[in-house]
């Protein structure tokens, strides 16, 4: 199966004009149709297209003008509103900082819930080693903690599919990590990834977050099985890990 990417803001843009333009255009031919035209549709959409561009564009530069401790502040902001770090601006501009930056965004990384989510893995990008100098407990419960209060799961992937880097860093703790990946094998809830293939994933498999920690538990242990599309199928296997007492 094709995975599937999120579109960018720009690419947001791009495809709200192709909707605005495809309906501008319907809209016309209809209107045409009646014999009563609107020639100001076009040029509204137009300028609503152009205000949106325009702001997107302030935002970036609002956002490349930043020091390194003012994009810490907006990656913790952008956390807790559960932007994705391919949807987050600060996200991508903080990765270009360098050393410079992941030696500033370091000790900014106090609070060990989902507000550090960003910057965490912004620092795996920047530099492994002052990654890695972080308390196993704190990135555990950082990751971990931001898995199971997720409200769509594009941040981490699709069982069976792929992972993107926040699953991946949870993996890479290993044993750190199985703890409270077990206690999440009791939540039930659903766990949707936004985007039509995602439509397409959930459909077939209504994944929930005790799926996704029944998945990263099976990579920590190297077991590579696939999960099956039945859900009582996979309620058998949580059980199943459970009873084991990893």
């Amino acid at each position: 199966m094709r995975f599937f990417n999120s579109l960018s803001s720009k690419s947001l843009l791009m495809a709200a004009g192709v909707a605005l333009t495809l309906g501008s255009g319907c809209a016309k031919q209809a209107s045409t149709g009646a014999g009563a035209g609107n020639p100001s549709a076009d040029a509204d959409h137009a300028q609503q297209l152009q205000a949106l561009e325009t702001k997107r564009e302030n935002y970036e530069k609002q956002i490349k003008g930043m020091d390194a401790t003012q994009l810490a502040a907006t990656l913790a902001t952008d956390s807790q509103k559960g932007r994705e770090p391919f949807n987050s601006t600060a996200y991508r501009e903080m990765i270009t900082r360098g050393d410079t930056g992941a030696t500033t965004l370091k000790p900014l990384l106090t609070h060990e819930d989902r507000s550090s989510l960003l910057g965490l893995l912004a620092l795996r990008q920047l530099s492994p080693a002052q990654y890695h100098s972080l308390s196993p407990g704190f990135r555990v419960n950082v990751l971990v903690g931001s898995l199971g209060d997720s409200k769509f799961f594009n941040t981490w992937g699709v069982p069976n599919f792929y992972w993107n880097d926040a699953a991946k860093a949870i993996v890479d703790e290993g044993n750190a990590a199985v703890e409270p990946l077990v206690r999440l094998l009791k939540d039930t809830r659903p766990a949707p990834v936004f985007g039509s293939e995602g439509a397409a994933v959930n459909a077939q498999f209504h994944f929930r977050v005790c799926d996704y920690a029944l998945a990263l538990l099976n990579e920590i242990r190297n077991q590579k099985a696939a999960l099956p599309a039945d859900v009582a199928a996979r309620d058998k296997l949580i059980a199943e890990f459970a009873a084991k007492k990893p």
